[in-house]
């Protein structure tokens, strides 16, 4: 089963916390929303290297296209895998709380449970969903913390419960996000028990389509000891997809090539 699949994701413009004393939660999650992806549908590549206990074990390739719902700050989105050969050709639909994976052998695409969705393909809680729609956000303090490079830097730290439990991404997720910047420095995920899923660490700030965005994420594995996934994103463009590409039914021809 192919590991890594996903799919991305909203918005609010800086300009409008920057101003503020004292941002509120909510302003902050849209702010996450703006800054980890752009706010229309788009495209973008995915390098990711697995490691364990500092040894690369596999790397893979995806390409993320995504669609922004009409008036709606949701996405649809299909992940097709690029690489390696023995994966390449694999894809997922995922729309709401509803996910479809399709392999090249099989005669028609699956569902995927979320409970499946939300431990094997992470990446997703990145790039398709809206913190400000899904989550009840609260500002919880500030924060000095060390970024990816190992430099402190001031935060504001936030707290956000999923509404929906039925959802795709964490239960909880906690964020620190760069006071004077306001760029995500570090996420961790937790289940609705309390149990620390993965902490992420957000790297390699470049301008990307009108804002600067994190195009490197480390996601360091709290249930599998020694477990690093370094994710590169590279080619992020704007596109308007065809609406009947985004649907289970289609697995098949985008898999083939057959859509863009």
């Amino acid at each position: 089963m192919f590991s890594h699949l996903t799919c991305l994701l909203v918005v609010l413009a800086a300009a409008a916390i920057t101003n503020a004393a004292d941002p509120t939660g909510p302003q902050l999650a849209e702010r996450l929303d703006h800054v980890r992806r752009p706010d229309k549908s788009f495209e973008v590549r995915l390098n990711i290297t697995e490691m364990r206990d500092g040894k690369t074990t596999q790397q893979s390739s995806l390409r993320v296209m995504a669609r922004k719902q009409a008036n709606d700050p949701h996405f649809d989105a299909v992940s097709l895998c690029l690489a390696p050969d023995a994966d390449k050709g694999k894809s997922v639909f995922a729309s709401g709380s509803e996910v479809w994976f399709y392999d090249l052998k099989s005669k028609r695409p699956t569902q995927l449970s979320a409970h499946h969705f939300r431990g094997k393909f992470f990446v997703a809680d990145a790039l398709s969903t809206s913190f400000a729609a899904d989550y009840n956000t609260e500002l919880t303090g500030e924060e000095t913390i060390k970024d990816a490079a190992r430099t402190d830097v001031l935060c504001y730290r936030i707290k956000m419960k999923r509404r929906d439990k039925n959802g795709l991404t964490a239960d909880v997720i906690e964020y620190w996000v760069d006071k004077k910047l306001l760029q995500p420095i570090r996420g961790q995920f937790y289940t609705s028990a309390g149990k620390l899923l993965r902490t992420s660490y957000y790297a390699g700030y470049a301008k990307v389509l009108e804002d600067v965005r994190p195009t490197r994420v480390l996601v360091v594995s709290n249930t599998e000891r020694g477990l690093v996934t370094d994710i590169k994103f590279e080619g992020f463009a704007l596109h308007e997809w065809p609406q009947e590409m985004f649907a289970k039914d289609a697995l098949p021809r985008v898999s083939r090539g057959e859509l863009p």
